[in-house]
């Protein structure tokens, strides 16, 4: 296989001797011959002396005449005086022959000279890699004039190549390109952030949009803003809180200590408010555990009430000895530390022959049960610490001040943790949102480029870039169709109907398609496939949008595609497949 030094050496000698880009077959012949051996640089730059073309360029030219065209083709100017003294001297004397005159030349340029040659070669290579098949002599010619040392120049031609300006090219490739890497762009982050942000997929499919992340965001902002998770408070000033409250706390519970009875008591309500805070769990658990609660209500109060149902809110009340108007006060009954255990047990065992939200309901019932002891424990031994106090009128000494600082600092300091997580929430999906920002934008500069060329005035009339959004047709100008966003097996299209898709039109898939000439049967399973397929009105242009979409394509009696979930149409009406060629991600009509 030839080395990318081989490549470029060889397309160089196309560019000096030929005045063009090389085509894709030349110089693929070429490379591997000197690859293999069988060709050396200067065999080839010989066998192009023979071509026809090189004939027409330079044969019965005077020594002069050759040596002026040789440096305006090759080199970009007029020769110089002494240049021009030097090689027709060596003419003269036999030292360079015709035919070995471009060789020598370009083995002794100066600086600028070779920077010439070395931008035309990259401008060649970059045009032979960009135009494939879909080669045109004309424009490979003609995307070399102007071409200079200059960085300037070459960005000429660059953008003469990306924008399909040139000759056998289609018009805003370049410009299509974008719009495809942006929605690209888009589709991936977008599947990205569904796998590390799940809860931010509300539709589930696998995709958070730019409308998603920003309800995340702000349902995350208004969250942050409730008081319970610290309201407008920075994290400094609710830190300051929890330890002022601590401090506070701490102070008073050494005054309590110190009277009768207060350490014990003190003790028994520390430990009921660990208690309490263990059972009730984390803020994400307690919201966890309220979405399930929720959940499990819904699904309950659906079983029990369905026609049919062997367990329902009677045969439960019957269970625990009491009737339950509805799910709801079925959850009070089984949250209450008061309920009769062996009643409650009755009840559980009923609800466990509900499919699915029976056991759900049950242990959210068992959670809030949890909660109530825990609750009615730091009630009783808050009780017993104010039963101690001696002196109900001094602010400080009283054991109901403990109480009070003790609670005072238990909720600072979840306060602190939920407004923590709250940032946290808020952090990341303003990430998200922020890089939508920039990917929508992206977005929305390619499309304003398109808009740009359709309407800039060397363009109307003459050329038009066409989305593919629903009813589409074409215009009297040379079209250009297009997807704005990625293809997707729903994507189904006519075109034609009213003005023809006909000479100079071209439909641009991008990258990544291989073009099958078989029947929908033969696809390739590992490969994205376009398929010209024979339609009642016309030619459908098949588009797998999975590599196994083919397998998956129902056609009617009259040859049209009927229906695919993995295939995208469009039906170009009129027009036969010998009229279609497809080439390097583009439909065009030949």
């Amino acid at each position: 296989m030839a080395t990318q030094a081989q490549i470029t050496a060889v397309q160089q000698l196309y560019v000096s001797y030929l005045g063009r880009a090389a085509d894709s077959a030349g110089l693929a012949f070429w490379s591997n011959a000197i690859s293999t051996g069988t060709a050396t640089v200067a065999s080839v730059a010989t066998g192009l002396t023979l071509a026809n073309e090189y004939k027409t360029a330079y044969a019965g030219l005077t020594n002069d005449a050759l040596v002026d065209k040789v440096y305006t083709n090759v080199l970009g100017r007029p020769a110089d005086a002494a240049g021009k003294a030097f090689w027709v001297a060596s003419f003269a004397n036999g030292s360079v022959k015709a035919d070995t005159f471009v060789a020598s030349l370009i083995s002794s340029l100066g600086t600028q000279d070779q920077q010439t040659i070395n931008n035309k070669t990259f401008v060649a290579q970059t045009y032979t890699d960009t135009v494939g098949t879909s080669y045109n002599a004309s424009a490979a010619t003609s995307v070399l004039v102007g071409v200079n040392s200059t960085a300037a120049s070459v960005n000429t031609a660059i953008t003469a190549i990306t924008s399909g300006s040139l000759p056998g090219l289609t018009p805003g490739v370049n410009l299509i390109a974008a719009v495809s890497t942006a929605a690209t762009a888009i589709d991936t982050y977008a599947k990205q952030i569904a796998a590390s942000n799940p809860t931010f997929d509300t539709v589930k499919d696998g995709s958070v949009t730019s409308a998603e992340a920003t309800a995340a965001f702000n349902a995350a902002t208004t969250l942050r803003a409730d008081a319970a998770n610290g309201g407008a408070a920075t994290t400094a000033t609710l830190q300051a809180n929890v330890t002022n409250a601590t401090n506070a706390a701490t102070a008073s519970k050494a005054i309590v200590s110190a009277l009768a009875g207060g350490t014990a008591a003190v003790t028994a309500y520390d430990s009921a408010l660990a208690a309490q805070k263990v059972t009730l769990g984390t803020p994400a658990e307690q919201t966890a555990a309220a979405s399930a609660k929720a959940a499990a209500d819904v699904g309950l109060a659906a079983a029990v009430s369905a026609a049919g149902a062997t367990v329902t809110l009677t045969t439960l009340g019957t269970a625990g000895g009491t009737t339950f108007a509805d799910t709801a006060a079925l959850y009070t009954y089984l949250t209450d530390p008061a309920t009769n255990a062996v009643q409650r047990a009755a009840v559980v065992t009923e609800l466990n022959k509900v499919t699915t939200y029976g056991a759900s309901f049950n242990a959210a019932a068992d959670k809030g049960l949890a909660v109530a002891k825990a609750n009615a424990l730091v009630t009783t031994t808050k009780a017993t610490l104010e039963g101690i106090d001696t002196d109900a009128g001094t602010v400080g000494v009283q054991a109901t001040d403990y109480a009070t600082k003790a609670a005072a600092a238990v909720t600072a300091a979840d306060t602190l943790v939920k407004a923590q997580a709250a940032d946290v929430a808020v952090a990341t999906a303003k990430t998200v949102v922020d890089q939508y920002t920039i990917l929508n934008k992206a977005s929305a500069d390619a499309t304003a480029a398109i808009t740009a060329f359709n309407t800039n005035a060397a363009n109307v009339g003459k050329v038009a870039i066409t989305g593919l959004t629903g009813a589409t047709e074409g215009t009297v100008a040379k079209d250009v169709f297009y997807f704005p966003t990625k293809i997707v097996g729903a994507n189904d299209f006519a075109i034609g109907t009213t003005t023809a898709f006909g000479a100079g039109d071209a439909i641009v898939l991008g990258s990544g398609y291989t073009f099958n000439s078989g029947a929908l049967t033969t696809g390739n399973n590992s490969a994205l496939e376009v398929f010209f397929v024979k339609g009642a009105s016309g030619t459908q242009v098949v588009i797998e949008t999975n590599a196994v979409g083919s397998a998956t394509t129902v056609t009617g009696t009259d040859g049209n595609v009927t229906s695919s979930a993995d295939t995208a149409v469009i039906n170009l009406v009129g027009v036969t497949a010998d009229h279609l060629s497809f080439n390097n991600g583009v439909v065009s009509y030949v």
